[in-house]
Parts: C-alpha cells; sequence; structure tokens
C-alpha cells in the first residue's frame, strides 16, 4: 500500500488551505457584486460567476475526498490505495478555471498591446495547459491506483508546466507594456497609477506561477503520495481570486484618481477653471463601459477629446503641456 500518512496529510493541508482561500474568494465576489455588477458588461459577469461555481464544485469534491478518507472508509487499505472520483473532478475544475482566468487576462493584454503574435503564443500554452489538464483526468480515471501514478508523470509535466509558463510569460508581457506606457507618461499620478497596476501584476502572476510549480516539484519528487496536494488543491481558487482583485482594483484606482485630479476609469473628464485666472481643474468622473489605453485632450470648451495612445497638450485649462494616460484596469473590465 502507497504511504497513507503522507497521503492523507497533503489532503488534509490541502484542504485548509483551500477553505481559506475560498473564503476570501467570496469575501472578494461580494465586494464585486456590490461594487461592479450593475456596471460590467455580460460577459465578465458570466466569467466571474462562472469561475465561482467550478470553484464550489471543486471545493465540495474535496470536502468529499477527506470525508471518504478519514470518515466513511476510514482503516479501510483497499480503499485508501486508489483515487475516488474527487481526484479527477478536482483535476478538471482546476484547469476549467486556470483556462478561463488566463483566457481573460490574454484578452486584456490583446486590447492594451494589439499584438495579435505575442497572444497566439499565450494562446498556445493556455491550450496546452488545458489538454494536459484533461489527460490527467482521464488517465486518473482510468488508472486510479497510486501504484500507477507513473503513468501521470508526463501529462502532469505538460499541464502544470505549461500553465506556469503561461502565468509567467502573461505577468512578463503586461509588464513590458504598462512599463512602456509608464514611460510615455507626462503626468507623475499617472506613473504612479501604472507602477502600482506593474507591481499588482507582478505579484499575482508569482503568485499562482509558484504554486503550480511547487505542485509539480513535489509530484515529481514524490508521486506515490499526496505531499503535492497541500499547494494543488487551492490552486483554482488562487486564479479566481485573483481575477476578483483584477476587477476589484479599480475601487482602488478611483479613489486614487479623485485625489490626483484625473480619470483613470473610463469616465469623462470636464475641465474648467473654477475662478478666472486659477489653474485648477475641476474633474468629474462618470462610469463607461468602455476600458482602454488612451489620452484624453482637455479642450478650453470642456469637451473631452480622445486621441489613441498619443500625448496632447492641454490648452485654456493650464499654462503648461498635460498628458493624461487613461490607465484603466489593466486587468479588469477593459
Amino acid at each position: 500500500m502507497a504511504d497513507v500518512s503522507s497521503t492523507l496529510s497533503g489532503l488534509f493541508g490541502g484542504s485548509y488551505l483551500n477553505a481559506m482561500v475560498y473564503t476570501l474568494e467570496i469575501v472578494q465576489l461580494a465586494s464585486y457584486i456590490k461594487h461592479f455588477w450593475k456596471r460590467d458588461k455580460l460577459p465578465i459577469k458570466i466569467l466571474v460567476i462562472s469561475c465561482f461555481l467550478i470553484d464550489t464544485l471543486c471545493t465540495i469534491a474535496v470536502f468529499a475526498w477527506i470525508l471518504l478518507c478519514s470518515v466513511v472508509h476510514w482503516g479501510d487499505q483497499a480503499y485508501l490505495a486508489v483515487q475516488s472520483w474527487p481526484s479527477p473532478v478536482y483535476v478538471v475544475c482546476t484547469t476549467a478555471v486556470a483556462t478561463l482566468a488566463q483566457s481573460f487576462l490574454i484578452s486584456r493584454f490583446f486590447i492594451l498591446s494589439s499584438q495579435p503574435i505575442i497572444t497566439l503564443i499565450l494562446g498556445i500554452f493556455t491550450l496546452t495547459a488545458l489538454a494536459g489538464g484533461i489527460s490527467v483526468a482521464v488517465i486518473l480515471i482510468h488508472f486510479a491506483s497510486y501504484a500507477d501514478r507513473d503513468k501521470l508523470l508526463l501529462t502532469a509535466i505538460i499541464w502544470l508546466g505549461s500553465t506556469a509558463l503561461a502565468d509567467l510569460l502573461i505577468m512578463i508581457f503586461f509588464v513590458l507594456t504598462l512599463t512602456r506606457t509608464a514611460s510615455r507618461a507626462k503626468i507623475r499620478s499617472t506613473k504612479a497609477l501604472i507602477k502600482r497596476l506593474v507591481l499588482f501584476a507582478i505579484q499575482s502572476g508569482t503568485v499562482t506561477t509558484v504554486l503550480a510549480l511547487l505542485t509539480l516539484s513535489i509530484f515529481l519528487a514524490k508521486p506515490m503520495s499526496n505531499d503535492s496536494a497541500y499547494f494543488s488543491l487551492s490552486i483554482g481558487r488562487v486564479y479566481t481570486l485573483t481575477m476578483l482583485f483584477n476587477l476589484n482594483l479599480r475601487k482602488g484606482l478611483q479613489s486614487r484618481c479623485y485625489t490626483c485630479e484625473m480619470n483613470t476609469f473610463g469616465g469623462v473628464i470636464n475641465a474648467a477653471p473654477q475662478r478666472e485666472g486659477s489653474k485648477s481643474l475641476q474633474v468629474q468622473v462618470e462610469p463607461v463601459e468602455q476600458y482602454c489605453l488612451h489620452s484624453v485632450q482637455l479642450r478650453s470648451s470642456g469637451q473631452p477629446g480622445l486621441d489613441q495612445k498619443e500625448p496632447v497638450s492641454t490648452e485654456g485649462a493650464t499654462s503648461k503641456e498635460s498628458q493624461v494616460y487613461h490607465t484603466s484596469n489593466a486587468f479588469g473590465a477593459i
């Protein structure tokens, strides 16, 4: 029989971590529904709800796995030597959520950068990870015994390796795109907002990449045990949680845009002197449905003009040239 103690300890530890991350996911989902549910388009809403429902199913499967091993079939060595139905369910759910979250970020990257070749490369790695995850689930169904774990090595490498590489490349290209945008910005507060987005892109991309690599490394080192479950059981929840953080990040940036007198959320900026001779700007933020990177020209008449990715000068509102880049959430509803 396989090492039962290491098998059960990995499941217990992973289920606890999964429960904590799932709780944070519920909190972030509630915040998203409160602040952005009415504002975002239908595809974003479907994506968020789909990921949450898949995560709920996966969490139920993880808890059922623990219940079956530690209560229903406790002491049954024949049962503990076999991977029951929660195992392939968890793999399918994790793969599905990772694919949805990565596809979401890839689509955001394409809107920001308009680089089809890089987008295609990212999509290939995501689809490769999807194929690897499905292959792992199929093998688990047909070869459920822990003694057959060696049959999972190649497909596990394809699944988790492609997942980690896709996350890493998405993070790198996002950072490069945002950094290039920040280098063209003239206003200090605009650069500060973009740098905050860059930092968040690094943090969110690093978490999922490290989890996937840790899971793969531990599984390759101990394929006959479930020690990798310490990290693997919560990967799907981390993807959804990261996506919700990305979407809810707009609320924090919106608070900053009031203090720095900038609209970074696709709203309308009205520029008008507060009094004759004053150089300050009165900013009014109104939500709209489109979020993208572009500059906003403030005319003396108070009517905004949109000019894609080009700096423009301000006449009648200030005595100096100003460049306002619309740096809405690069990871949210752009």
